[in-house]
């Protein structure tokens, strides 16, 4: 018989703090022109969300504690924490660009994206009794779109920023594909 595991876990918390920290990060990007000191509280936000993604997958497994609470949180708060810095790239580059907004047309293709792939976790989850977790190549997109994200947010070096940028569209494309293949074998079982 098989044991239900606790929600109450260290990954799962790892998880749920990321979503908390989106609030302060928001505050430290509003003040970046008000006090340099946001601009490095900022950096360890990101370090942060980087590293407890990293590690709540790892403690899980570890302690044997992957639950199906953990599966949806961690998405979700990692949706959470990439939209707050899409939205804030895409106020900073609608005043740099009035016409063409790079930021703008990442977030209506990763909206779409997510609307799809989240109709299709609602119908496993609802009629098939699975849930999905991340696969190599929605990590890899996160992945990318967090170096692009940290080039960009920073303005560190425009010409590997735009690298990113297109290394990060062409993986959330084909992770899509994967997801929704992965989606479609699920509901014809």
């Amino acid at each position: 018989m098989k044991t239900k595991k606790s929600i109450y876990n260290f990954a799962n918390f790892l998880s749920i703090s990321r979503i908390v920290v989106s609030i302060p990060l928001i505050i430290c990007f509003e003040n970046f022109d008000v006090d340099i000191k946001y601009y490095y509280y900022s950096i360890g936000i990101i370090l942060f969300i980087i590293l407890s993604d990293v590690l709540d997958g790892y403690f899980a497994r570890l302690s044997n504690c992957v639950t199906d609470f953990g599966k949806i949180i961690d998405p979700i708060a990692d949706k959470t924490c990439f939209m707050v810095v899409l939205i804030y790239l895409i106020d900073k580059y609608s005043v740099v660009n009035h016409i063409f907004n790079p930021f703008l047309i990442f977030y209506i293709i990763l909206v779409i994206r997510d609307t799809i792939l989240l109709l299709l976790s609602l119908y496993n989850i609802t009629q098939k009794k699975y849930v999905s977790q991340a696969n190599t190549s929605g990590k890899i997109f996160i992945f990318f779109s967090s170096i692009m994200i940290i080039f960009y947010v920073y303005d560190i070096n425009n010409l590997i920023a735009q690298l990113f940028y297109i290394l990060a569209l062409f993986s959330m494309i084909l992770s899509t594909m994967f997801y929704i293949k992965e989606h479609n074998m699920v509901r014809k079982k």
